[in-house]
C-alpha cells in the first residue's frame, strides 16, 4: 500500500489531520505548511497554472466585502505579486516533494490559494492527491481523489443513478420539514439562496454569475419580462459578511428578501429552487423541488436537475416552470449515494467521532491501494 502525508494549511487543518493520523491503522504523516520554507532551485515553472491561481486569488479578492471599493489600479499589481508568491510556494513544495518518500498528499479541498499550489506540485512530481472537505450534505465529509464539490468523482450521469440499487426506500429518502407555514411568505414563489461571494463556488465554478448582486440584477430583468407570474425570494448567507441594503432597497412584490424564516421552511414552501451551485439545492432535490442550477454544481445533472447557462435559456425554463418534471428516482438514487455510498459519517470539523475515523480509515485504506471504485461504490449498480 502507498504511504500518505497529510498538508495542514491551518489550525483547523493540522487538528484533524492530526487527529486522523491517531486513529489510522496505517503509517502517515502531518506536515504544518509554515514548516516548508525553503525553494528548490533551478526549476522550471508552469507559468500558465501559476498565473492562473494568481488571477483567481484576485478575483476572491475583487468579490470580498472590501475589495470591491478598492481603486482599479492595484488589481493587477497584486496579481503581479500573488504570482510571485505562486512561484515561491512552488518551489517550496517542489522541494518538499523531492525530499519525500510518500507517494500521496491528503489535502484539504484543494482550491483555496496554497493548496492549489500544492497541487499543482504534485501533478509536477507524478504524486497522487486525496482532497478532504465537509459536506456535500450537512452533518458529512468527503474524501475523495480527484477533488470536491464540482470537482469531485460524485458521477455526472443520471444513467448511474438509474441503474443502482438504492439502500432505502424512495420515502425515506427526503427532506422532511415539520412545520406551519410562516405567513411572510407568498403564496408561490422559487428560492434564491444568496452564497458566499469569496468563496471556490462563485469565482471558481460559476462562469457566467460573478457574485450575488449581479444575481439580483439577473432576477430583476427576469422579473421584468415574466410579470407576476413568478416572485422571486431571497435568502441571505448566514456565513457572509457582505450588505446587501442597497438590493433591499429595490424590492418588489416579485423581488422579496425574507428574514425570520429557516431555510429548510423556505425550501418546503417554494415552488422551486434557483442557486448558483449553493447546497440548498441538494436540499431542494431532497424535498423533491425543481432546481434550476445556473453555475457549476455536483447537482447540476440533466435528468435530475435543470441546469442553465444563459438568462434566455432561465427565461425560457421559467416560462413553463409548471410543466417541468421531477424525476423521483432518479433523485432519490442521487441522494442515496451521496448519503450512504459517496460520504463519510460525521463532519470532519465538529468533533468527528470514531464512526467518522472508521470510515475515514477504511476509504483511504481503499485508495491508497488504488481501489477507487471500491472506495467510492461507484460499481453497485444493477442492469
Amino acid at each position: 500500500m502507498n504511504t500518505i502525508a497529510f498538508f495542514a494549511a491551518s489550525r483547523d487543518q493540522l487538528q484533524y489531520f492530526s487527529a486522523l493520523q491517531q486513529n489510522l491503522t496505517f503509517s502517515s504523516e502531518v506536515v504544518w505548511y509554515k514548516s516548508l520554507v525553503i525553494p528548490f532551485l533551478f526549476i522550471s515553472f508552469p507559468i500558465s497554472e501559476l498565473w492562473f491561481q494568481a488571477k483567481l486569488l484576485t478575483k476572491r479578492k475583487q468579490n470580498s466585502r472590501k475589495g470591491k471599493y478598492y481603486p482599479k489600479f492595484i488589481w493587477p499589481l497584486f496579481t503581479s505579486l500573488s504570482f510571485i508568491q505562486a512561484c515561491w510556494l512552488y518551489a517550496v513544495y517542489i522541494r518538499w516533494l523531492k525530499n519525500s518518500s510518500v507517494s500521496t498528499i491528503g489535502v484539504w479541498n484543494g482550491k483555496k490559494f496554497r493548496q492549489a499550489i500544492l497541487v499543482v506540485a504534485l501533478r509536477a512530481m507524478d504524486k497522487k492527491s486525496v482532497f478532504f472537505e465537509t459536506g456535500p450534505l450537512p452533518g458529512v465529509s468527503a474524501i475523495d481523489p480527484k477533488g470536491v464539490n464540482f470537482y469531485s468523482s460524485i458521477p455526472s450521469d443520471v444513467g448511474f443513478y438509474l441503474k443502482r440499487r438504492l439502500s432505502r426506500t424512495v420515502d425515506e429518502i427526503q427532506l422532511n420539514v415539520k412545520a406551519t407555514r410562516p405567513g411572510s411568505l407568498p403564496k408561490s414563489y422559487i428560492l434564491v439562496p444568496f452564497q458566499v461571494v469569496e468563496d471556490s463556488n462563485i469565482y471558481l465554478h460559476s462562469p457566467w454569475i460573478h457574485n450575488m448582486r449581479q444575481l439580483f440584477e439577473l432576477c430583476e430583468s427576469l422579473s421584468k419580462k415574466l410579470g407576476n407570474k413568478v416572485t422571486f425570494v431571497f435568502k441571505e448567507h448566514p456565513a457572509c459578511n457582505e450588505q446587501y441594503d442597497d438590493l433591499r432597497k429595490r424590492q418588489t412584490a416579485q423581488l422579496q428578501f425574507i428574514d425570520g424564516v429557516t431555510t429548510p421552511e423556505l425550501v418546503k414552501n417554494a415552488e422551486a429552487i434557483m442557486t448558483v451551485n449553493s447546497t440548498v439545492g441538494i436540499e431542494g432535490l431532497m424535498a423533491r423541488k425543481k432546481v434550476l442550477v445556473l453555475g457549476d454544481a455536483l447537482f447540476g445533472i440533466k435528468g435530475i436537475s435543470y441546469p442553465v447557462n444563459t438568462e434566455q435559456s432561465l427565461f425560457e425554463l421559467l416560462t413553463r416552470l409548471e410543466d417541468l418534471q421531477v424525476d423521483e428516482t432518479a433523485i432519490s438514487s442521487f441522494i442515496d449515494y451521496l448519503q450512504n455510498d459517496y460520504s463519510i459519517p460525521q463532519n470532519a470539523m465538529q468533533n468527528p467521532g470514531e464512526i467518522h475515523w472508521h470510515a475515514a480509515n477504511k476509504r483511504l485504506h481503499l485508495l491508497l491501494s488504488d481501489q477507487v471504485n471500491e472506495a467510492l461504490k461507484l460499481a453497485r449498480v444493477v442492469v
